[in-house]
């Protein structure tokens, strides 16, 4: 049984040693991921926003997350976002996506087909096709841009429908 052990030992120690004398770090081939993740970003202790998804594929020197099934809340107007994938950038604390982005409030729904938005400074942009839905009233165009001060621009083709 000794005997087994110092061999055991013996070969652990061999092929640490030969990874050495390479001069090549022992690394792990694949991609990482993490499931079932929440991301809080709060302002003097009180949420400002949260960002849950189901799972997170780590990119480009884990820099970047490509998520899935993503819902990012804005507690302060108590706005939810949902698309089934998209892009988080941790080093520049961003969220885009390419799919279609469903947003809804009390008094509100939005849909648009993309979505880039600046986590830090709350700015928030799609160049695609918008439609924003409210009490008595429809608002399509394409391109929006909006800021952290709750200004919000269609920027072209815009079209308003009124209901009584």
């Amino acid at each position: 049984m000794a005997g087994l052990s110092v061999l055991l030992l013996g070969a652990l120690f061999v092929v640490l040693k030969t990874g050495r004398d390479t001069g090549e770090d022992l690394k792990l081939k694949g991609s990482s991921f993490l499931e079932g993740i929440t991301i809080i970003q709060k302002d003097n202790g009180q949420p400002l926003w949260t960002l849950t998804a189901s799972k997170a594929d780590l990119l480009d020197n884990e820099e970047k997350a490509e998520l899935s099934d993503v819902s990012l809340v804005m507690e302060k107007d108590q706005v939810t976002l949902r698309v089934d994938k998209g892009e988080y950038n941790l080093s520049e604390g961003s969220f885009s996506t390419d799919n279609v982005v469903r947003a809804s409030a009390k008094n509100f729904r939005i849909s648009a087909d993309s979505l880039d938005y600046d986590v830090t400074s709350g700015k928030l942009q799609t160049k695609g096709r918008i439609q924003l839905e409210s009490k008595g009233c429809t608002v399509e165009g394409e391109g929006m841009k909006s800021d952290s001060r709750d200004k919000v621009r269609i920027l072209k083709d815009v079209r308003a429908t009124y209901n009584r």
